[in-house]
C-alpha cells in the first residue's frame, strides 16, 4: 500500500521530532494516585496535550468533565462517520502513578523526561503515554499521506491509575454509541513477552477484590487482663485464612474451579513453546524457588489459572493488646467464564464458616471485573501479527497477561469488538516503581506497527 510506505518514511524521517513531542508529555506530572500535592492542573495541561494532538490529525476532540469531581477524558471522533470504512477505537491514559515508592531511589528527576542508553527515564514513559503516543504519531503520518483508513476515534482517560470512574460512567451513560459499529478496539496498556519479542495479548485475567473484617470487643483490650476469656480476631481471622489453599496450592473454597474454562489445545501448545527461565524469574524477584497450582506450567500459572491472594493484613498494634478488630484484603484473579459475584458469594461463605458461631464479620471495598479473551482464530489476530511483523521486523509471539484492566472488559462488552493488546513496553520498564523506562526504539517501532494496524484494519 502506497500510504503505508508513505507513512513508514514519515515515520522514519521525524523520530527525533515524535521523541521531543514525547517528552514534553512526559514532563507533565499527572498524577492521579499518589500526589503529594494538587495536581488537577498538570492532569488538565496533560490532557490539553492530548486533545492537541487529536486535533491536529484533523478529528473533532473535546474535553469531556464527566462529573466535577473526575478528571476530563480526551475524546476524538471523526466530523463524520464514512459507510465506506470501519471505525477503529484507540484508548489510552494521560494520568500516572506517584513517585514517592521511595522518591530517593529515582536516579533521575522522574519528571525530566531524560535520555538514558536508548531509554526514555520518568514517570508515565511506558505506562502509558509512551504506548498512546504511538499510536496518535501513526496516525499523524498516515494522515500526511493520505486519509485515514478508519474511521479513527480516541479515547484517552485520566484516571486509569486510580479507577477510571469518568470513564466508566461515560461509557454507562451511553458515550460510546455515537460511534457506531466498532469494528476493534486498540489497546497499548500491555507489555511485550521480553526484549525483541514483540507479542499480541489474547487475553486478560479478570479480578474480585474486597476487605474482610472480623471484630471482638469493642475497643482494643488487655491481653494479660482479658487473654484466655475472649477471642483475639487476629488469631480467628488468621485461622480462618490459612484454610484457603491445600497443601499444595489449590484453593479450597467449594466451587471456585467449577466454571474455569479449560485451555484449549492448540493455546497450550502455543505457551508451551515460548520459553521461561525460572531461574531468572527467582533472580528478578529475588525467591528461592516458584510455586503455585500442581500439573501447570508457569506461564499457564500466571495467565490462564486463577489465584487467589491475601494482598494486606492489619490489626492492633506492637503492644500487649487483644485487638478489636481484624482485616486483611483478598484478591482472586479470574480467568474465562468465572462470574466474579458467585465467586465472591462462595468465598465469602467459607470464610463465615471457619469462624465460630457468633463471630462479627463483615465484607466491604468490593470491587470485581471478568476476564477478557480474544480467540486465536478470529479473522483479525493474523492481520494485527501481521502488523507487528512490519512494524518491528519480527515474528510476534501470541501470549496472555496475568494482570488485570477492568475497563477493557466495559469497552469490550459496550462495543462487542474484539480488543487487540498490543503491548510496547516490557515488564522490566518499572511500571509504578522507580526508575521508569520506555525503549525509545521500541517507540519507534511501535509507531511503525500502529501504521501498519491501521492501514490493515481498514482492509479488513
Amino acid at each position: 500500500m502506497v500510504q503505508l510506505e508513505k507513512a513508514l518514511q514519515g515515520l522514519d524521517a521525524q523520530q527525533r521530532v515524535c521523541i521531543d513531542e514525547l517528552r514534553e508529555w512526559v514532563r507533565i506530572p499527572s498524577i492521579s494516585a499518589g500526589a503529594q500535592e494538587d495536581s488537577s492542573a498538570a492532569l488538565g495541561r496533560a490532557a490539553d496535550f492530548a486533545l492537541a494532538q487529536c486535533e491536529g490529525l484533523g478529528l473533532s476532540a473535546q474535553k469531556v468533565q464527566v462529573s466535577p469531581d473526575t478528571n476530563p477524558l480526551v475524546v476524538a471522533r471523526p466530523a463524520s462517520f464514512s459507510p465506506q470504512k470501519p471505525t477503529v477505537l484507540i484508548y489510552g491514559h494521560y494520568d500516572v502513578q506517584g513517585v514517592d515508592n521511595p522518591r530517593s531511589a529515582w536516579a533521575c528527576d522522574p519528571f525530566g523526561a531524560e535520555e538514558k542508553e536508548g531509554y526514555l527515564m520518568g514517570r508515565g514513559a511506558s505506562d502509558n503515554k509512551g504506548p498512546c503516543f504511538a499510536h496518535l504519531k501513526a496516525a499523524q503520518a498516515l494522515r500526511q499521506a493520505g486519509e485515514l483508513p478508519v474511521n479513527l476515534v480516541f479515547l484517552i482517560e485520566g484516571e486509569e491509575e486510580c479507577g477510571s470512574r469518568a470513564l466508566s460512567q461515560y461509557i454507562v451513560g451511553g458515550g460510546l454509541e455515537g460511534f457506531g459499529p466498532v469494528r476493534a478496539v486498540v489497546i497499548s496498556d500491555t507489555s511485550m513477552y521480553g526484549p525483541e519479542r514483540p507479542s499480541l495479548t489474547l487475553g486478560l485475567r479478570g479480578i474480585l477484590f474486597f476487605q474482610v473484617t472480623v471484630r471482638g470487643p469493642r475497643q482494643d483490650v488487655h491481653s494479660g487482663l482479658f487473654g484466655g476469656i475472649i477471642h483475639n480476631p487476629n488469631q480467628l481471622l488468621v485461622r480462618a485464612l490459612a484454610t484457603l489453599h491445600d497443601g499444595e496450592g489449590r484453593v479450597r473454597v467449594p466451587g471456585f474451579y467449577d466454571q474455569v474454562r479449560p485451555l484449549s489445545r492448540r493455546e497450550k501448545v502455543i505457551y508451551d513453546a515460548l520459553e521461561v527461565d525460572e531461574a531468572a524469574y527467582c533472580r528478578n524477584l529475588g525467591v528461592q524457588g516458584l510455586t503455585g497450582e500442581p500439573g501447570y506450567s508457569v506461564l499457564e500459572r500466571r495467565w490462564t489459572r486463577p489465584t487467589l491472594e491475601i494482598n494486606h493484613l492489619s490489626g492492633g498494634s506492637p503492644r500487649t493488646v487483644i485487638p478489636g478488630r481484624a482485616s486483611a484484603v483478598i484478591s482472586c484473579r479470574l480467568v474465562p467464564d468465572q462470574d466474579p459475584g458467585p465467586i465472591e458469594e462462595a468465598l465469602q461463605k467459607y470464610l463465615r464458616a471457619q469462624l465460630p458461631p457468633g463471630t462479627e464479620v463483615e465484607f466491604g471495598n468490593r470491587h470485581s471485573s471478568p476476564a477478557y479473551h480474544l480467540d486465536p482464530d478470529h479473522s483479525l489476530v493474523p492481520r494485527a501479527l501481521q502488523a507487528i511483523r512490519t512494524g518491528f521486523g519480527l515474528d510476534p509471539l501470541l501470549t496472555r497477561e496475568g494482570g488485570s484492566i477492568p475497563i477493557v472488559t466495559q469497552i469490550h462488552q459496550r462495543t462487542g469488538a474484539p480488543v487487540l493488546l498490543v503491548g510496547l513496553g516490557q515488564i522490566t520498564d518499572n511500571w509504578h516503581g522507580p526508575n521508569e523506562r520506555f525503549s525509545l526504539r521500541d517507540f519507534h517501532r511501535g509507531m511503525r506497527s500502529s501504521a501498519a494496524l491501521l492501514c490493515a484494519l481498514g482492509e479488513a
